[in-house]
């Protein structure tokens, strides 16, 4: 089929072209709403400010295709062939790519709000600007699991977005928004989360072991049983946070502020604490063995039955201060 047939039959008003072989086609600014391209091979086609509203682009090949500035608004892009795609721009408002491939693919500034990209393979894929507010990229029932493994997520727009289970290990997350994120069991080893929006993020049973939060805002944060061994929060904000049974040890947390964090049984060992803020944390039963609280304010901290045996404590502010045998320090 050619594309001049293509318009004819639906502008006629047909729109089932299942299968169509249309690869490198030109359809720059297409109106073709609605249209059925299900298993359709469009791989190095030009769909550049097509509007593809409520497309059926089920399995449909776009490899290497260039999308920028698309309209894709609730288009069903299941299992969709999208690598090394040109998204640029493009809007995918609700739209499904569960399952899609969108590896090296380039999202820039595209707008993904509320799609469904669950099962879809984002590894690569440059995700820098783009917004995610409450996509779904969870993990459900192991049947979905997102891949964002070394994607670049930059300043992007991911509040509320959830994040359950995905795989974002060494991502590129700095200066995000992730307000209220579920990233509930997720991966996030190594990746690069300095100076992101975290406040009110869901991070119970992540895995940050080596992640980058540096100047990270994690307000009201939620860690519980976290992997985070060896994790940098240098700076961080962390007041509110809960962070019960959470595993830091040799995590940088020099000059962060864990105001009236709750951090019970957390294991701090070996952890740099330095100037930190630690003013009405709750921090009972934490082990502190080998943490160094040079200069830490704990005015009002609770300690009791911590472990501070061998914690270095020189110059640290004990106004208040619980100690593990319950003794209020004066």
């Amino acid at each position: 089929m050619n594309i001049k047939e293509l318009f004819e039959r639906y502008a006629a008003g047909e729109t089932h072209f299942p299968g169509a072989k249309l690869s490198g086609a030109n359809l720059w600014g297409a109106d073709l709403i609605g249209i059925d391209l299900q298993d359709a091979d469009l791989h190095s086609a030009i769909l550049i400010f097509a509007y593809l509203s409520r497309a059926n682009l089920h399995q449909a090949n776009l490899i290497g295709s260039n999308l920028s500035g698309v309209n894709l608004n609730q288009a069903d892009l299941t299992f969709a062939e999208l690598h090394n795609a040109d998204l640029h721009g493009a809007v995918l408002q609700g739209a499904k790519l569960n399952n899609a491939n969108l590896t090296l693919a380039n999202l820039l500034d595209a707008n993904l709000m509320g799609a469904d990209l669950r099962g879809a393979d984002l590894s690569g894929a440059n995700l820098s600007g783009v917004c995610l507010r409450e996509a779904n990229l969870r993990e459900e029932k192991r049947l979905y699991n997102s891949s964002l493994r070394g994607a670049n997520l930059r300043k992007a727009d991911l509040e509320g977005a959830n994040l359950k289970g995905a795989d974002l290990a060494k991502v590129e997350l700095s200066s995000a928004n992730l307000k209220g994120v579920n990233l509930r069991e997720a991966d996030l080893h190594e990746a690069n989360l300095s100076n992101a929006d975290l406040s009110n993020a869901l991070l119970n049973q992540a895995n940050l072991i080596g992640a980058n939060l540096a100047g990270a805002n994690l307000t009201n944060a939620k860690f519980g049983r976290s992997l985070m061994e060896d994790v940098n929060l240098r700076g961080a904000n962390l007041t509110w946070a809960i962070l019960p049974d959470v595993r830091l040890n040799r995590a940088d947390l020099s000059h962060a502020d864990l105001s009236n964090a709750r951090l019970n049984r957390a294991d701090l060992s070996r952890s740099n604490l330095t100037n930190a803020k630690l003013i009405d944390a709750e921090m009972i039963e934490v082990y502190l063995a080998r943490a160094n609280l040079t200069g830490a304010n704990l005015t009002n901290a609770n300690l009791t039955r911590a472990e501070i045996s061998s914690t270095n404590l020189a110059s640290a502010i004990l106004t208040g201060t619980v100690m593990p045998d319950g003794a209020t320090h004066g």
